[in-house]
């Protein structure tokens, strides 16, 4: 999404430029381009304003209980924010590439000092391999300002998640319609990496979210998903009983439907 605010701060690093834009409503980041990687509202930072990381959010859903969450990629900290405000019991690991990213996050975007948060300056990729805490839902937001980082279409780094994930636990990854890589990644490497225990949802502004399951994707009861949506919606403000009906819609045949009384099973 193109930003249009004027620049309020504008700096370097190794990997290229950065820039804080502003509008009336919301604060961006972008990466060298006027493309938005991450934005928050300003009146409420913690509300998610991106309909691909509002879908992300499903995965609070589809777990039974969520105690440890890894974030590959932090951009602005939008994610980071939304689960401090609304996952008090969470302990949140928060990895990013770029150190100066992490200051930014801090000094323009108002991401907290919170002891359930800690942030890690590294590589994705690095970060897996040192057989980090399991943890029960990792989301990945990998992105450059030339586009998707390609690792989140490898299928060695889709596996090093899957070793990072507590048993029955969830990888959540946001991919880039137009990459040429994504197509790879949701026919092939995540099918083959998670036993083909894979739905994804497709999003109007050109995202595609995955959700993969380490202990098979799991039965539901429809009319309980919706209304587990509806509270945690209200509570986040962001329309995710819309996104979850979508879900199911869009992956009818891979759920299986528990009785009645059923939530998840």
């Amino acid at each position: 999404m193109p930003q249009t605010g004027p620049p309020l701060h504008q700096c370097r690093d190794a990997w290229g430029s950065l820039t804080v834009h502003e509008d009336a409503e919301r604060r961006m980041l972008c990466f060298g381009n006027e493309v938005e990687q991450s934005c928050i509202d300003l009146r409420d930072p913690a509300r998610l304003c991106h309909g691909y990381s509002q879908v992300m959010m499903l995965g609070l859903l589809l777990t039974k209980e969520i105690r440890y969450c890894t974030l590959l990629g932090l951009g602005a900290g939008a994610v980071a924010q939304a689960l401090l405000a609304h996952q008090p019991g969470c302990r949140i690991e928060a990895v990013e590439l770029r150190p100066k990213v992490i200051e930014l996050a801090q000094t323009w975007f108002g991401l907290p000092d919170d002891r359930r948060l800690r942030l890690h300056s590294a590589d994705a990729w690095e970060y897996l391999n040192r057989a980090p805490t399991p943890t029960d839902l990792l989301l990945t937001d990998l992105y450059m300002s030339e586009g998707m980082n390609e690792l989140q279409a490898r299928q060695h780094f889709l596996a090093a998640c899957r070793r990072a994930l507590k048993p029955g636990g969830i990888l959540v990854c946001n991919y880039w319609l137009k990459s040429s890589l994504t197509h790879h990644a949701l026919n092939e490497s995540l099918q083959t990496v998670f036993d083909r225990q894979v739905v994804t949802l497709s999003i109007p502004d050109g995202n595609c979210v995955a959700f993969a399951f380490d202990g098979g994707i799991p039965r539901l009861s429809a009319k309980r998903f919706i209304q587990a949506a509806e509270v945690l919606g209200q509570t986040m403000d962001i329309p995710l009983p819309r996104h979850a009906r979508a879900l199911l819609h869009e992956n009818r045949q891979a759920f299986r439907f528990a009785g009645r009384d059923e939530y998840l099973r």
